[in-house]
């Protein structure tokens, strides 16, 4: 992503797990969308959930 610009994606909380929708900015800084001051629990540590990886499912 470009200098200044910013990718929205979904971030956790550290403290308590509460999942946000977020913008994630090229400094690495990421803000939960809606909240000014972090997470309703009080933190504003947060971290980007990754998807999980896709499993192809078998007959047996």
């Amino acid at each position: 992503m470009p200098d200044g610009e910013s990718e929205r994606t979904l971030a956790e909380c550290l403290a308590c797990g509460s999942a946000y929708a977020a913008t994630r900015w090229t400094d690495g800084t990421i803000q939960p969308i809606g909240t000014k001051n972090g997470c309703q629990c009080g933190s504003t540590e947060f971290r980007i959930v990754e998807d999980p990886p896709i499993t192809a499912l078998r007959e047996e």
